[in-house]
């Protein structure tokens, strides 16, 4: 299941959770257009800790959107939190390359939360 929801504060909460449904992949990347059309200062919180892969053709199309928002996303997005299972390195280093904007991985969805109003506020552009 997909579960996506733009908070009136600019907070954006995308998180991919049991039960899992054929159509998830497809709300996934669907959401993922929505986000790229916002043109006022927001932050994510994306919780994929339990997650399933996408397909290859999932994968591309995730590739192709990162790329077209790249600009989009540096310029409104003031930070990225992340919510996995098992936190690394690795998944802070690949988006901190991919956006210019603060990045943090957690296993703890309230500290990513936090994370994600500390910047927005501290940006001084909350919606």
């Amino acid at each position: 299941m997909i579960s996506f929801s733009i908070r009136g504060d600019g907070i954006i909460h995308l998180h991919l959770c049991p039960p899992y449904a054929e159509t998830d992949e497809e709300s996934y990347l669907a959401a993922l257009d929505r986000i790229g059309e916002i043109e006022r200062p927001y932050a994510m919180v994306v919780d994929i800790s339990g997650h399933v892969h996408l397909s290859r053709e999932g994968e591309l199309r995730q590739a192709a959107w990162a790329k077209r928002t790249r600009t989009q996303i540096s310029t409104h997005c003031r930070a990225v939190a992340l919510v996995r299972e098992t936190p690394n390195p690795r998944s802070q280093q690949s988006f901190s390359r991919l956006w210019n904007i603060p990045v943090h991985v957690t296993s703890d969805g309230e500290e990513a939360m936090r994370f994600a109003t500390d910047h927005l506020d501290a940006s001084g552009h909350r919606a």
